[in-house]
């Protein structure tokens, strides 16, 4: 599975990362680190008809993308 750090990266940057990666990918794992990206990128998905679960571990974001079953 394909692994997204986008720790330290302002926003747009990682939803543009995760945009271009679910073009190829079917499930990934994105790493951010503000509240922001998370929140944008996980409505991103989800709109796209992905299923997203996070887990937060101190000041990261790990959010695995996946399709809905």
């Amino acid at each position: 599975m394909t692994t997204l750090d986008a720790r330290g990266i302002s926003c747009p940057e990682p939803l543009i990362m995760l945009q271009n990666a679910l073009k190829t990918q079917a499930q990934l794992t994105l790493l951010v680190d503000s509240k922001a990206a998370h929140d944008n990128c996980e409505a991103f998905a989800k709109k796209q008809g992905f299923a997203v679960d996070t887990q937060k571990e101190g000041d990261i974001f790990k959010m695995l993308i996946a399709p809905k079953q």
